[in-house]
């Protein structure tokens, strides 16, 4: 079985001092437009880039993975979903079950505590700290989408960028 690969990856730091009227809305920091830049070129990099992205539609999220992809110049789908702006695990698999099994590499940008619940439930119960802009790669030990269940990957890796600064 070949597997697929799930990138997991948050969305860069927001600007808590900016005007906006919903959680919904808030901006991207400096700090996270930076990282979101560097994560996108790194991940290029080492071709580690994705066939479909599923985005969060809140502002912080979208802006991020644009900025990744932009500066990086991926060739990638880009999917804006509402359904990721505070799911949970359970309803982000059911989403992710519906993907089409012509994709074998996903990356979804969403949000804290639903990231690192996800690799957790994923990936026997891996236990990681998630900081903004911070990317993981998982190993899904399936063949189909649907088969998307608890305990069938192994988290290969998680890149923050603080430690592609060093």
């Amino acid at each position: 079985m070949a597997g697929k690969k799930l990138f997991i990856m948050r969305h860069g730091k927001s600007d808590w001092k900016a005007k906006f009227n919903r959680d919904y809305e808030r901006p991207l920091a400096e700090r996270g437009i930076a990282a979101a830049a560097l994560m996108g070129k790194h991940l290029a990099a080492i071709g580690q880039v994705p066939e479909l992205v599923m985005s969060s539609s809140a502002k912080r999220t979208l802006n991020t993975i644009e900025i990744a992809t932009s500066e990086a110049g991926w060739v990638c789908s880009l999917e804006s979903r509402r359904q990721l702006y505070l799911a949970s695990v359970v309803e982000t698999i059911e989403l992710l079950q519906a993907v089409s099994n012509e994709v074998n590499k996903l990356m979804i940008v969403a949000h804290e505590p639903m990231c690192s619940g996800l690799i957790a439930e994923l990936a026997m119960g891996a236990h990681v700290k998630f900081p903004t802009a911070a990317v993981a790669k998982l190993y899904l030990n399936i063949d189909s989408w649907k088969k998307l269940d608890s305990d069938v990957g192994r988290l290969d890796w998680l890149l923050t960028p603080k430690s592609l600064q060093k």
